[in-house]
């Protein structure tokens, strides 16, 4: 392969060698780099057969959980640009974390490609914490400053910049990193900690169950898929996160013609309305941008939360 010419190699990676039509039959590894259980394990999963149908190639989802999101990031940066090794991952956080010394910037150090969908945080609290409303948890943590404990999938990521903000509002918990957010939701429904800033999509099967209490969603308006849960704003005026979106990203230097065909293939399997469906049950919506835009979307979500950031003086270390 690397006696071949650029260009020859090129079409192979595509999958359509010179003159003989043949599929490429590699596995493309995707790369989520969280523990499995959360959303965007959920997705990935979701969207595995899809892709592996649309592309003609066998298609694995390897979980390499670590430094919310770090670990796998800094394991694609590093792989070789042939279109058979792929990250998926929470690219908002990637936008937020790339100024950070040692972060992977996902301009720089990645190929951008594609985002999917976009994800609805929240607060979600033990079954036997004595609270059921965010303002009851709001006046239990200022009772109790210190004594309650909040997961997050990692240091410095959104959840855990969610919870650093929530300080500034008087709630100081201590916070416990996990590799992702799924582990962060057993250990609440197992009472190893008293709440967890998650996502929606992780936290509803145990919601529905009756082992965890939603309190509220961190946006500025309910959302449509539990309306019953206030907006954090609510109890919190001012509160307000930027959207938490996944993305997929290549290597650095990824050629064109395959980040076109994997945008390509992406975005046409993110318009079936079966997936649409089962993102929507999941409580996610669907918010692909292909690469062209995506830079730009990169750029808007590191300025949003560079303010918040810089606004309230947080050190997300």
């Amino acid at each position: 392969m690397n006696r071949l010419h650029p260009a020859l190699l090129i079409l192979v990676c595509l999958g359509a060698a010179p003159g003989a039509g043949a599929q490429d039959s590699r596995a493309v590894h995707v790369v989520v780099p969280y523990a499995p259980g959360g959303a965007v394990d959920l997705t990935a999963r979701l969207i595995q057969p899809r892709l592996s149908e649309a592309l003609g190639q066998p298609v694995v989802v390897d979980n390499k959980p670590g430094a919310a999101g770090q670990v796998g990031a800094e394991q694609v940066s590093r792989a070789p640009a042939d279109g058979t090794t792929l990250l998926y991952t929470v690219g908002a956080e990637l936008a937020m974390r790339q100024s950070r010394p040692g972060a992977t910037d996902p301009s720089r150090d990645l190929t951008p490609i594609a985002s999917t969908v976009a994800s609805v945080s929240c607060v979600v609290v033990r079954a036997s914490l004595p609270v059921d409303s965010l303002p009851a948890l709001i006046d239990y943590a200022k009772r109790n400053p210190g004594k309650l404990t909040y997961g997050t999938a990692g240091i410095a990521s959104t959840f855990h910049l969610t919870g650093e903000r929530m300080k500034q509002y008087g709630v100081d918990m201590v916070h416990v990193p996990f590799k992702g957010a799924g582990p962060s939701v057993i250990a609440l429904v197992a009472g190893e900690i008293d709440v967890a800033l998650t996502n929606l999509a992780t936290a509803l099967p145990q919601i529905r169950q009756g082992k965890v209490r939603l309190l509220a969603v961190t946006q500025s308006r309910r959302f449509e898929g539990a309306p019953e849960a206030p907006a954090i704003d609510e109890a919190m005026p001012g509160f307000d996160m930027p959207v938490a979106w996944y993305a997929f990203f290549g290597p650095p230097g990824l050629p064109r013609p395959i980040v076109t065909k994997l945008a390509g293939a992406i975005g046409k399997l993110l318009e079936a309305p079966e997936l649409k469906a089962k993102i929507a049950e999941g409580a996610m919506t669907v918010v692909f941008t292909g690469p062209e835009r995506l830079p730009d979307f990169i750029r808007d979500t590191a300025a949003a939360y560079g303010k918040i950031i810089q606004e309230s003086g947080m050190k997300l270390e």
